[in-house]
């Protein structure tokens, strides 16, 4: 089939989700040299999307732009002298192509391929919040089985990940929240210990919630007081990595938590990570990923899927407090 134009989510100006996107039809070309026309299959609403529309994220594509950092499609046609892709493969637009559209034309380079045998909605979502997880579990402390690992946000997507990948791990966590609601539903997926923000003081009770044993790792994403609170439970010499910050508050950090605790406070995104590792390093994390999924172990929870027709729909739904899991864009 040929395709000489597709549906596309975008922004002509930053500003306010609801008001500044605009659903488009965009002209495709031909596929050239070095390049694949992808026809997109679904893609999520992150986070991160709505930090680029109110154009508040660390990079901001050119205008006007096609949304979406995350999702998955089929390579439809192979334009001259590509080899590292085929016809059919999955794949995921690297971040700046945009993924909240029918189809599109990529260079080679800008396309991630997707390991074999995932679930649509699973190979759409594996990339960021399930990456970030394993990222942050297994680059900043060594960490073995019986461990303790802290995190706030343990609600987000990264932070039920994190509970999952932890748990196939053999560490445990201590999760902190916002509604005592959720406590049964992140038991579930394997949390030890959940609390509500405020309920104690980590840095006092934290040992009495662990066994005995300080935390050598904190994940955090929130910022402000919820951040302060981990650090004051990490171990000496122990690891606080900032993903996020929904607060949008910035946290002081205590004298004496650098001169006399040795704590470390570092930050991680995942968008930086995929620049820097080579497409080895990137394969074997998705394939890990992918084993994880297809076993059952880890899952990502889809709340409600609409098409891409109704994207601020989906887009006012994404905002909603107390969501259970993403909202997904089908493209149809």
């Amino acid at each position: 089939m040929t395709m000489t134009d597709t549906l596309v989510a975008c922004c002509r100006e930053w500003g306010d989700p609801l008001e500044v996107l605009r659903l488009e039809r965009w002209e495709l070309p031909e596929p050239g040299e070095g390049q694949a026309l992808v026809r997109m299959l679904a893609a999520p609403i992150n986070p991160a999307d709505i930090n680029v529309i109110e154009g508040r994220y660390g990079k901001r594509p050119s205008l006007p732009a096609a949304v979406g950092n995350e999702g998955v499609g089929v390579v439809e046609r192979l334009g001259p002298g590509v080899d590292r892709l085929t016809v059919g493969q999955q794949v995921r637009p690297v971040p700046g192509v945009g993924t909240w559209r029918g189809a599109l034309v990529a260079g080679v380079e800008e396309l991630t391929p997707l390991p074999s045998g995932l679930a649509v909605e699973q190979a759409a979502m594996i990339c960021v919040n399930p990456a970030t997880a394993w990222r942050v579990l297994h680059d900043f402390a060594a960490l073995a089985p019986g461990d303790w690992v802290l995190q706030n946000a343990a609600t987000s997507g990264v932070g039920r990940a994190v509970i999952q990948i932890a748990r196939h791990l053999g560490l445990h966590t201590v999760n902190l929240v916002r509604r005592e609601a959720v406590r049964p539903e992140l038991e579930g997926l394997g949390a030890d210990v959940v609390l509500v923000e405020g309920q104690v003081k980590l840095g006092r009770e934290i040992e009495a919630l662990t066994g005995g044993a300080r935390p050598r790792l904190a994940l955090n994403g929130v910022g402000g007081e919820s951040a302060l609170e981990l650090a004051k439970a990490l171990a000496p010499g122990g690891t606080h990595v900032t993903y996020g910050a929904m607060s949008r508050r910035p946290f002081t950090v205590p004298a004496g938590m650098l001169i006399f605790s040795d704590l470390r406070f570092v930050g991680f995104w995942v968008t930086a990570w995929y620049e820097r590792a080579d497409a080895g390093e990137t394969a074997v994390m998705l394939r890990a990923l992918a084993g994880l999924h297809r076993s059952g172990a880890l899952g990502v929870n889809v709340e409600a899927r609409y098409p891409l027709a109704r994207a601020r729909e989906a887009l006012g739904h994404a905002l909603r407090e107390g969501r259970r899991g993403k909202i997904l864009l089908e493209m149809g």
